[in-house]
């Protein structure tokens, strides 16, 4: 199976301990790195700048994932600083990066995710995507981003009609989700909203509560987390379900079974840094799969 992933490569400057570090980043990074890992054939199109490091890229190539369309420009990689408190994540930018553009050669790909992290990716890229493949799925953080004028990301409810009736699965965590149908009375509704423009799939990750796989016109199910006592970086994780989400479901076409995957690998992802995130034993993620499956369940709306 062969998967594109659009979407800007990032560098994320981090609090360790009052000590900042920079580790890369990026939806399109980790949604990759989860597909490659299971089995996917993974193309990412990406703008990096003249500051991301070559060690990086090449490892990302070691990996197998064809780079061939991350293009390098004179300017400055797309930044952010992230801080944790708990749970609850604050995010500023400091370089927004550049505008992707679609492929130069169109490409033979079973699907396609549109994984933006601050407005890079436009109608043109939507077009070009949709027509490129039979399965597009989108992440919809990167559309609802804006900035305050320190510079912090806050989410703002935007006309992206077009993207959710093009199209196929829809992801987003429960704060983008109410923010774009905020008068919904429970998630699930949420989620149809969503879904009534065109989409087959809405996935709505709540972090330790779970999260909500719905289908249109079916059923809607929640896919609990695991518990995990050990975790330490919560970044990527989200992104990190939705890609193995995609190699699991275009590989056996279970929809909860690729939610179940994609839950168990965000699990694990949690309890390293970058490139550890995706060190461990196949028999534990198919474990933690298995239980996510027999204890996820239906649930109303």
């Amino acid at each position: 199976m062969r998967i594109g992933v659009y979407g800007n490569l990032t560098l994320d400057e981090l609090d360790r301990n009052g000590k900042p570090i920079v580790r890369p980043g990026g939806s399109a990074l980790y949604s990759s790195l989860a597909a490659v890992s299971l089995g996917a054939r993974v193309s990412v199109f990406s703008n990096i700048g003249r500051d991301y490091p070559n060690r990086i890229l090449s490892l990302i190539k070691r990996r197998g994932i064809d780079v061939t369309g991350v293009k390098k420009f004179e300017g400055l990689t797309t930044r952010f600083r992230i801080s944790y408190l708990g749970d609850s994540r604050k995010l500023e930018l400091i370089h927004p990066g550049q505008r992707l553009k679609p492929a130069d050669r169109p490409r033979s790909l079973e699907a396609i995710h549109l994984g933006p992290v601050f407005m890079e990716a436009g109608l043109d890229v939507l077009n070009y995507a949709r027509h490129h493949s039979p399965f597009l799925s989108l992440d919809m953080q990167g559309l609802l981003r804006t900035l305050d004028r320190d510079g912090s990301v806050r989410l703002v409810r935007r006309n992206i009609g077009p993207f959710l009736s093009k199209c196929n699965l829809v992801k987003a965590t429960e704060e983008e989700a109410h923010v774009m149908a905020p008068a919904a009375a429970t998630t699930v509704a949420t989620a149809r909203r969503l879904l009534h423009k065109g989409a087959q799939f809405a996935i709505i990750t709540r972090g330790r509560s779970g999260s909500l796989l719905v289908r249109k016109d079916g059923d809607a199910l929640h896919i609990p987390s695991v518990p995990e006592s050990k975790a330490i970086d919560l970044t990527g994780a989200g992104d990190i379900f939705i890609g193995s989400w995609l190699a699991t479901f275009l590989a056996l076409k279970d929809p909860l079974w690729a939610g179940a995957v994609g839950a168990a690998f965000a699990s694990l992802s949690v309890r390293g840094f970058g490139a550890s995130k995706f060190r461990f034993a196949r028999e534990e993620l198919f474990r933690r799969a298995s239980w996510v499956y027999k204890n996820s369940r239906l649930v109303k709306g």
